[in-house]
């Protein structure tokens, strides 16, 4: 896929995300042989409503606004996404076992990387710190 890259984490993501800085080098490692960076073009629709959840969004650089269609056809903004912060929709669909129930489109041009579902349960379930990170979402 073009503007995709797999292979070693870049270094700002353990600036971005501090509660990464805990995993052991060897699981860093895996998790760079995992995520795929994404490079994407402002107006990139990166998911939508009913949309089965693809990964955890750790965004890099950039800003993704996730938006609503309310029932007159018109588009609300619920929030945005900025670098070392996080989707709670995609958080909420990755817990729940839901599709996306909005939509996320990059509003500039954006850098992010994508922590399978299968990454994320075991980050989830292993290392408390990641696991605070992704609930705080829901205090905020």
């Amino acid at each position: 896929m073009p503007g995709t890259s797999v292979g070693k984490l870049p270094p700002s993501l353990l600036a971005l995300y501090p509660s990464l800085r805990s995993l052991p080098a060897e699981q860093l490692a895996a998790l760079g042989q995992q995520m795929a960076q994404r490079d994407l073009p402002a107006g990139t629709q990166l998911f939508s409503e009913r949309q089965d959840c693809m990964g955890f969004p750790l965004l890099l650089a950039g800003t993704i606004k996730v938006v609503k269609s309310t029932a007159g056809g018109r588009e609300m903004l619920l929030y945005r996404v900025e670098p070392g912060g996080s989707c709670i929709i995609s958080s909420s669909c990755l817990l729940g076992h839901t599709p996306y129930s909005a939509r996320g489109i990059a509003e500039t041009p954006l850098s992010l990387l994508l922590l399978p579902i299968a990454s994320f349960e075991k980050l989830l379930a292993e290392h408390a710190s990641f696991r605070n990170f992704v609930f705080h979402l829901f205090a905020e």
